[in-house]
């Protein structure tokens, strides 16, 4: 069927083939895999105020924000590299830039607190180890409201030198891993060109290499991309500014487009319809079962990609790694107020529930 025709998900071939014979072979494989993640790591921060305690200021007329908690994660990239550790990968590696402050310490901390290999980390003088704090205010009853997050970003890309050294740290960390995860979240980054070009270097050499990328999905080439919806279609448009209700239509023309521009499979996540995956100019349907609330979609992404990569690094074909990486994905949804991830063992008590 050619691209014309294509007006619905429903024109399309459809995957719903997994068993409890397949997952069980997926964890098992997974259980031997090792795993190159590379990308912008961040610091996550959570600071929970107890507003019951909060005192009037005798300096400023402002109540304080007495905290009680305080927890940090691996985000962004790391949190990535946490969901494939939580799948049970044999090792874990991670490859990223952070700044000599307290936010890198920390990180590299949550990284190795997690057994994950921080060891291609690299520490630059004058960058900044992005993070994203967030105060958690609680008052009568267990109310509980979030404050406006603070964040520490770079306002400037990586220089040139920087660039080749993260890209001598990707070869190390390439020789050593099965497969790789790139996450490109940040404006100013550590995904520049010498990099987008060398894991293009690495998949023709065999590795199999997924990137996640929220701004610059149309600048990789040779690897398999996996944005969502919204982010296939203002890479299609060229725009950020889309129409609030994309038809089913434009998002199977801007897969098909993906995938023919960067010379390799595509799968986009299009929400609760799950995930079309695109090769060889034919579009499956993967679809997925919805998760009753309530729900937490933050990290359903991370948990998404790295159980994606995870079973097709184990061997599965496209269409089946997505309905794989489905199953993780609804786990992760339902861990309120976290930035969740799956187990083996939630993983296959979730397809207990949707088979």
């Amino acid at each position: 069927m050619s691209t014309e025709e294509l007006h619905s998900l429903s024109d399309i071939l459809q995957f719903t083939g997994l068993t409890r014979e397949r997952i069980e072979h997926i964890l098992q494989r997974i259980s031997t895999l090792r795993v190159g993640v590379i990308g912008d790591g961040c610091l996550d921060m959570y600071w929970e105020a107890d507003m019951i305690l909060s005192e009037l200021s005798r300096e400023t007329p402002h109540y304080n924000l007495p905290a009680v908690v305080e927890r940090f994660a691996p985000g962004a990239a790391g949190n990535v590299a946490v969901n494939f550790k939580s799948l049970g990968a044999a090792e874990v590696s991670f490859c990223s830039v952070a700044g000599a402050d307290w936010r890198g310490a920390l990180l590299k901390e949550a990284l190795t607190t997690r057994g994950i290999d921080d060891s291609f980390v690299l520490v630059e003088a004058g960058r900044v180890t992005p993070a994203y704090c967030k105060v958690i205010m609680q008052g009568i009853q267990g109310v509980r409201q979030e404050a406006p997050r603070i964040d520490f970003i770079n306002r400037e890309p990586l220089s040139e030198a920087a660039q080749q050294r993260v890209v001598a740290q990707l070869d190390l960390m390439a020789m050593k891993v099965d497969v790789i995860s790139v996450t490109d979240q940040l404006p100013h980054g550590i995904m520049g060109a010498a990099l987008r070009e060398r894991l293009q270097y690495w998949s023709l050499n065999g590795k199999k290499v997924i990137v996640d990328s929220r701004d610059r999905i149309g600048a990789y080439s040779g690897v398999v991309l996996k944005p969502n919806e919204l982010e296939a279609l203002r890479w299609y448009h060229g725009s950020v500014k889309l129409q609030l209700q994309p038809t089913e239509a434009e998002i199977l023309k801007a897969g098909l487009q993906l995938s023919r521009s960067s010379g390799a499979p595509c799968c986009i996540t299009v929400g609760e319809k799950g995930a079309v995956w695109f090769e060889d100019g034919q579009a499956t349907l993967v679809p997925t079962k919805p998760v009753p609330p309530p729900v937490d979609i933050v990290g359903a992404g991370d948990s998404f990609t790295a159980a994606f990569l995870s079973a097709w690094g184990a061997g599965c074909a496209g269409p089946e790694a997505a309905a794989f990486a489905h199953l993780a994905a609804a786990v992760s949804v339902g861990k309120i107020g976290e930035t969740g991830t799956a187990s083996p063992q939630e993983i296959m008590s979730r397809w207990e529930k949707v088979r």
